[in-house]
C-alpha cells in the first residue's frame, strides 16, 4: 500500500507533511506504515483514497485501473445553483466566480 501512496505522491508532488496536514492521517501514522510497525485502518485508508482521488481498491494494490474517470465540469446552472441557490445572478457575477476558482486552483498547484 505504501509504495501506492508514495506514487500517488510523487505524481502530485506532495509531501506526507502536506498529505498530513490536508487529511488529518497523522505523520506518525504515515511513518509506521512506510517503515511495516502498523497496519493501516479502513477510515485512514478512505481518506487518502478520497484526497488522491483513487479508489480504495487501488490504493491498496487490488485493482491496477481503479483510478475513477474524471468528472465534467459543472455547468453554470450547476455553478449558480451551489453558490446562490435560487437566487438569480447575472453572467458578470458568474465569470468572476469562474476566474476566482480558476485562479485558486493555480495557486494550489503551485503550492505543491
Amino acid at each position: 500500500m505504501y509504495e501506492i501512496f508514495a506514487k500517488l505522491m510523487a505524481e502530485r508532488g506532495l509531501t506526507a507533511y502536506r498529505v498530513s496536514m490536508d487529511t488529518g492521517v497523522s505523520q506518525a501514522t504515515l511513518s509506521d506504515w512506510k517503515r511495516g510497525r502498523s497496519t493501516p485502518k479502513l477510515p485512514k485508508l478512505q481518506k487518502l483514497a478520497d484526497y488522491f482521488g483513487v479508489s480504495l481498491e487501488y490504493l491498496m494494490g487490488a485493482d491496477p485501473n481503479g483510478r475513477p474517470e474524471p468528472m465534467a465540469p459543472p455547468s453554470d446552472a450547476d455553478i449558480k445553483f451551489a453558490l446562490f441557490g435560487d437566487r438569480d445572478i447575472d453572467d458578470e457575477v458568474l465569470e468572476e466566480v469562474k476566474a476566482f476558482a480558476k485562479f485558486a486552483q493555480e495557486r494550489m498547484k503551485n503550492r505543491k
